[in-house]
């Protein structure tokens, strides 16, 4: 048998996990964001574009944005922003919505958000 790492299963209870576990869960469409961005801002445009609610969480205003960007670096195997999260899943950033709009699949991946929250 292997040896078992238990740091992955420690990072469920960091503060910065439970902050960004709550706002995917909370929230259809989330954005993890830098406003100097130009591939943030690209996929915010897609989106507004689109009439497709999202919540912005901008790391470069936040207090706790390294830490939070570490942690999505964890969790999603990529520190890169923008990070996409639609209906709790990591969709990846702006090239990977830009494809799903392209091939119609996001507005699809969207619609199976009816318990999620949108912003306002």
């Amino acid at each position: 048998m292997g040896a078992v790492s238990s740091s992955p299963q420690k990072l469920l209870y960091t503060a910065e996990n439970k902050i960004i576990q709550d706002l995917i869960n909370k929230n259809c469409v989330v954005v993890f964001s830098k406003t100097q961005c130009i591939y943030c801002r690209k996929v915010k445009k897609l989106f507004t574009d689109n009439d497709i609610a999202y919540l912005s969480i901008e790391l470069d205003k936040r207090d706790d944005g390294n830490s939070l960007q570490n942690a999505l670096h964890q969790i999603t195997g990529a520190r890169t922003v923008p990070r996409v999260f639609i209906n709790g899943e990591c969709i990846g950033g702006a090239s990977e919505s830009e494809k799903l709009y392209n091939e119609n699949k996001l507005m699809e991946k969207i619609s199976q958000c009816n318990r999620k929250q949108f912003p306002e």
